[in-house]
């Protein structure tokens, strides 16, 4: 029994990084833009069938198709955001409308371009290491060390480079950044692209472990803004944490209660939480 749950545990930990990744998009968002992106998770998606077309049909090497699927969903998002999210800044209510219509549109479009039946890729990495009884299949691990230097090498951009320095200036006050020359709205724009570009690397991991389906980013973006209010919206690095812990509480949860429960665990754990720390785990931490 020791074995599985240590085997869920080791689940979690890499779903809860994809919901990590997703969740560092959406605190990011939030605070430069004030709105909350739901459809980031369509992004994700967008990068997964991506992956799996230039993977499996176009034959493409792995790392090859995971830049493209990155790149079409920066450039789907910049379309996004021109579109659709520039006239929706600081304005929740407006961008959540907006955020639902993008989300049934590409929804409709992967429906109709890749039907109900679930994708699933050709190994990328094949094989496994043992640790004494535990059993760790290699792209999983490898998929994990990804999406947490993704995750840090953002916040140490954030925290240290000028472009971080701005972005972060324009979140704490936006009219005193624009008078110190911070180009706003080129800012804005680079961070939405920038969000959608971390979803679509998500997607392209996703694509490696699991099978696809066209309803998989209504579900993470879930899943995702879950972590953001547990973790504590704001905090780069607890984006990862309250993905990891909101992924090794489903996984572990699933073993001792019904399954068909098993996205109420979460949100429960997360209620839990919020009742003691409002602000989240880290909020208030830099």
């Amino acid at each position: 029994m020791t074995q599985v749950v240590v085997g869920q545990i080791l689940n979690g930990i890499i779903l809860g990084s994809l919901y990590g990744i997703i969740a560092l998009g959406v605190t990011m968002t939030f605070g430069i833009t004030g709105i909350v992106n739901f459809a980031l998770g369509q992004f994700m998606m967008i990068g997964a069938y991506a992956t799996w077309y230039f993977t499996d049909l176009a034959r493409f090497p792995f790392p090859v198709a995971v830049a493209l699927a990155v790149v079409i969903s920066a450039v789907a998002g910049l379309l996004a955001d021109q579109a659709l999210f520039r006239f929706t800044r600081n304005n929740l209510v407006n961008g959540l409308l907006v955020s639902i219509g993008l989300i049934s549109v590409t929804e409709s479009v992967a429906l109709l371009l890749f039907t109900t039946t679930p994708k699933n890729m050709d190994p990328v990495i094949a094989g496994s290491w043992t640790l004494g009884a535990i059993t760790l299949p290699r792209m999983k691990v490898v998929a994990f060390l990804l999406l947490a230097a993704v995750i840090g090498l953002t916040w140490l951009g954030l925290s240290r480079a000028w472009l971080g320095r701005a972005t972060r200036a324009y979140a704490q006050n936006p009219e005193a950044a624009m008078l110190m020359g911070v180009p706003t709205k080129l800012l804005q724009t680079g961070v939405v692209v920038y969000s959608c570009a971390i979803a679509g690397f998500g997607g392209a991991l996703y694509a490696c472990l699991f099978s696809l389906e066209p309803s998989l980013g209504g579900l993470f973006i879930l899943k995702g803004v879950e972590s953001a209010i547990l973790a504590g919206v704001g905090n780069l690095l607890g984006a990862l944490a309250g993905g990891v812990i909101l992924g090794v509480t489903e996984s572990v949860g699933s073993l001792y209660l019904p399954s068909a429960f098993r996205d109420a665990y979460g949100l429960v754990f997360l209620v839990a939480i919020l009742l003691f720390r409002p602000a989240g785990l880290f909020g208030g931490q830099k």
